[in-house]
């Protein structure tokens, strides 16, 4: 059974869980939620870094997570939603498509 792990960075919960692909490595599912709504996923159809053990795996994932976060949070001055949702492709991310998405960005430029 998969292990999934998780952590908080800047109010958002960061949880990855890995797989193993069919060469043996381990390649980290994230997902970012803000307050109980999903914000961002791992890319499925992007090149993830591969991983000799499941506990490097998630560790990864989480570290991509935050540092995806810092980004987001750092970079989003002048920037259109379009231009945030492409940025976050470029670090192996599809932010949700969703009206709460767009949300969290509005809560996030109102602190």
């Amino acid at each position: 059974m998969a292990r999934t792990e998780s952590m908080t960075s800047d109010g958002f919960r960061i949880t990855a869980q890995s797989r193993s692909n069919e060469r043996g490595g381990w390649i980290a599912h994230v997902e970012i939620h803000h307050e109980g709504r999903l914000f961002a996923t791992c890319s499925p159809d992007t090149v993830q870094p591969e991983w000799l053990t499941e506990d490097e795996a998630n560790r990864d994932g989480l570290e991509r997570g935050c540092k995806f976060i810092d980004r987001i949070k750092s970079n989003r001055e002048g920037r259109s939603w379009v231009a945030i949702r492409e940025h976050a492709e470029r670090w192996f991310f599809r932010i949700e498509s969703s009206q709460e998405a767009e949300q969290i960005m509005r809560d996030l430029d109102a602190h």
